[in-house]
Parts: C-alpha cells; sequence; structure tokens
C-alpha cells in the first residue's frame, strides 16, 4: 500500500482498482492518484486524506437496468424507472437504505433513453471508515468511448460497459474470471440482448481494454481471445483518469444514512440547547432590566406616600363610610332592582306567580369595627305545572344579571290544589362580601 496525504478543501475519491481500492484527490479537473490499495474492503482502506469524501461502486454490486421510455418529461423518469424495477422484482428493501436511481443517457425522438441502477445492499466492510458525502457507480466516473466497449479490471474481477455520448448506458460484470474469448462472447450476447429489446441499434465492433499505468497487462494473447469471442476488434487502450459526476446519484446506503440522521439529531439537539441558552439569558436580561424599573417604581410610591403623610388615614375612613352607603347607592343590590331581575326569569307564557319576595341588603358592625355585608333574596310562590317551575330555576341559576348570588333551590311541593309551590333563596357567592 502506497500513497501520500492530501490537501484540505480538496475531494476524495475512493474508486475501486485492479486488484485494491484507490484514492484520487484534486480539485476541479486537476486530480491525481493519492493512494492504491491491495484491499478488496473498502473499510480496510487507511488512511484517507481530508478532503469531501465520495465513493464509487464497483460494478458488481450494481444492476444495469437500460430501458425506454416513451416520453421525454423529466419529472415522469423516476416514476417509470421505479415501474421498471419493480415488473424486474428488483427493487431493493426500504430498511437498506436508498439503493436504487435512475439517470438519463440520451433522448430518441419522443423517447428517452435511461438507465436504472440498483445496488445490493453493501455488506460489512465494504464502506470506509468514513461516511462518504456522495455515492455513485465507478462507471460513471470514466468518459465513455463512442461506438465501443470499455473493459477494466475491477477488484480482481473483470467488467464492461457501453456508453452513448460519453455515458454508460449499460455495464455489467463479467461472469469470466480471465480476459479470454469466454468473456468476449459473454459482452456480446450481453449487447445482443439490448438490440433485441430495441435499446441498441447496432452492436459495436470495437472493444478497448483498459490498463492503468501500474495494472498488469492482460497481455496480447488475451486481447486477441476476447476479440475472437467478441466478433470484432479488441486493443489496448490507457485508462481514464476518474472523476467524480458533476450531478451525483441518489445512492445512500441505509448505515450512511441512519448516520447522517443521527448527526442531524445531535446538531438540532445542539442548536435547541443553545437556542435555550439564549433565551434563558435574554430572559434574565429582561427580569433583571424589570426589576430594577420596578425598584425605581416602588421608591417613587414610597416618596409620594411620605408626602401624603396622614392622607393615607383620611382615605381609609372615607372608604369605611363609602361602603356603609352601597345599600343605599348600590343599583344592583336595590330591592326593586333585584326584584325586576328576578321577574326576568319567569317562564313565559305559563301561570307562574311569586307570592312573596324579600331582598335583605344591610350592614353589620362587629365588635371589632368590621363591617360585614348581610345580603339574602327569598322567593315564594306558585305554579300551574312543574316544568315551569323547573324552568324558572333554570333561568336564576343562568341569568347574567344575578350572577353575584348563589341559589339553593329545593325540590317544589305539590299543592292541594294541584298547583306546585316553590321556595328559593340565594346569597352572594362571594363569602367576603
Amino acid at each position: 500500500m502506497s500513497g501520500k496525504k492530501g490537501k484540505k478543501g480538496q475531494s476524495v475519491l475512493l474508486i475501486p482498482g485492479a486488484e485494491g481500492w484507490e484514492v484520487w484527490t484534486g480539485a476541479g479537473e486537476t486530480v491525481s492518484l493519492s493512494l492504491r490499495s491491495d484491499t478488496v474492503h473498502a473499510l480496510e482502506v487507511s488512511p484517507l486524506p481530508a478532503g469531501e469524501l465520495k465513493m464509487a461502486f464497483p460494478l458488481r454490486e450494481v444492476s444495469s437496468l437500460p430501458m425506454m421510455a416513451p416520453t421525454t418529461d423529466k419529472t415522469l423518469f423516476a416514476d417509470m424507472a421505479d415501474m421498471h424495477v419493480e415488473r424486474l422484482a428488483m427493487r431493493p428493501a426500504i430498511e437498506s437504505g436508498n439503493l436504487s436511481d435512475c439517470f438519463s443517457v440520451a433522448e430518441r425522438g419522443e423517447a428517452t433513453l435511461l438507465l436504472p441502477v440498483v445496488l445490493a445492499p453493501p455488506p460489512e466492510g465494504s464502506l470506509p471508515s468514513r461516511s462518504p458525502k456522495a455515492f455513485d457507480v465507478s462507471a460513471r466516473c470514466y468518459p465513455m468511448p463512442a461506438d465501443a466497449v470499455a473493459v477494466w479490471k475491477e477488484l480482481g474481477r473483470w467488467v464492461f460497459a457501453l456508453g452513448i455520448n460519453g455515458n454508460p448506458m449499460h455495464f455489467q460484470a463479467l461472469a469470466s474470471v480471465d480476459l479470454d474469448e469466454a468473456a468476449g462472447r459473454e459482452i456480446r450476447m450481453s449487447l445482443m440482448q439490448l438490440q433485441i429489446q430495441g435499446l441498441l441499434d447496432s452492436v459495436p465492433t470495437h472493444c478497448f481494454v483498459w490498463v492503468g499505468e501500474q495494472d498488469a497487462s492482460p497481455g496480447h494473447s488475451a486481447i486477441t481471445a476476447l476479440g475472437k469471442g467478441f466478433g470484432g476488434r479488441a486493443s489496448m487502450a490507457t485508462k481514464p483518469t476518474p472523476s467524480f459526476p458533476s450531478k451525483p446519484s441518489e445512492l445512500l446506503p441505509a448505515d450512511t444514512r441512519a448516520e447522517r440522521l443521527a448527526k442531524r439529531k445531535r446538531q438540532q439537539a445542539a442548536l435547541m440547547v443553545s437556542a435555550l441558552v439564549l433565551a434563558y439569558l435574554g430572559v434574565v436580561g429582561w427580569l433583571g432590566w424589570k426589576l430594577v424599573e420596578a425598584e425605581k417604581r416602588a421608591a417613587a410610591a414610597q416618596s409620594i406616600l411620605d408626602e401624603i403623610g396622614g392622607g393615607a388615614e383620611f382615605i381609609s375612613e372615607h372608604q369605611k363610610k363609602w361602603e356603609q352607603l352601597d345599600p343605599v347607592i348600590g343599583l344592583e343590590h336595590w330591592p326593586v332592582e333585584l326584584l325586576s331581575r328576578c321577574a326576568k326569569a319567569i317562564p313565559s307564557g305559563g301561570q307562574l306567580r311569586f307570592e312573596r319576595a324579600e331582598f335583605n341588603n344591610q350592614l353589620e358592625i362587629d365588635d371589632d369595627g368590621t363591617t360585614k355585608k348581610i345580603r339574602r333574596i327569598t322567593l315564594t310562590g306558585k305554579a300551574e305545572t312543574l316544568e315551569q317551575v323547573n324552568q324558572l330555576n333554570l333561568n336564576l341559576k343562568r341569568s347574567g344579571d344575578l350572577a353575584y348570588y348563589d341559589w339553593n333551590t329545593p325540590p317544589p311541593q305539590e299543592t292541594n290544589d294541584g298547583r306546585w309551590a316553590f321556595n328559593y333563596d340565594a346569597s352572594p357567592k362571594d363569602p367576603q362580601n
């Protein structure tokens, strides 16, 4: 294993190499190989350079399911791709994360060639120790040759991809271990199936075998055998420098999604605590300011009180005398007013009459000089029916004019003449009054 540390602010691309993982770092289009590993487990790739980490999944873990969508409306692509994946029984489990995506490859008249992909749930150890910011497929990180097939090696296994306009329209990991005639026939069979499905006008006749600067050459005999099985011409070419797509995929395994959710919750909790602390400090400051203002007002009031001196005693004596006049000047307690309010409670259309109405409204002064108000209402009478008495009972208790009083309404009694007698009394609700 060899490599060099990257600089902060750079992008870090973790992508499968011929025998192990490779790490490319750089900014913009200027990238360089920073680390070359011989391990096939991304978790064991270390140390990862500082920077924004992005990961490209190897093709052996991704299923390519190209389709022709009978529309150019981009808003319909995702739904049509989902139905296509569902029809092929390839839909991943929801709990596994977001393991599917769809890419637009090319427009053909009123139709669009789409490339839905489905990622197999990443097994344990297949993700790096540091959570990537974005995920994609390795084939999308290389410029695809025009009218030709690209073949290269990933993590000890040969893969191929066919592109249109520089973008992959189909890719696949080969079952063949070696690059030989059987591998060429496998590639040709896959392309013929695409042609039968109407996704490919013609099968390409040229096959490029990509080899990196430090990768072992497959040899002239292997290239010749591949071309023979492929039914065309095969040649060796330098493997292009990878670059992460400008518009990354929406692939997001469950482990990384759960980690992001947990991180987001921690950030939200920290922000909430900070907001609460700021709110607490603000409330404390406001209360302190209000306390100072209250102390100032209290001092001013005390100063005024000291100035008026004995005037307070005069006011208190005047208040007592005013309360003694309350039975006379308090309109709401006048007998005539109370009788009028009680009469309003008599049900209409009936023969209910008050026979006696007493209104006690007076003051009593205890030996200690405390003034006590004595107020009481007594109503007696008769009605033709029990319903009239019950209605009077409800009207008295619901009356807003008599809300000051608490009514005692014992059940009415039937008299010898067939009428119903009632005897109600009321006293103020507040015992202090």
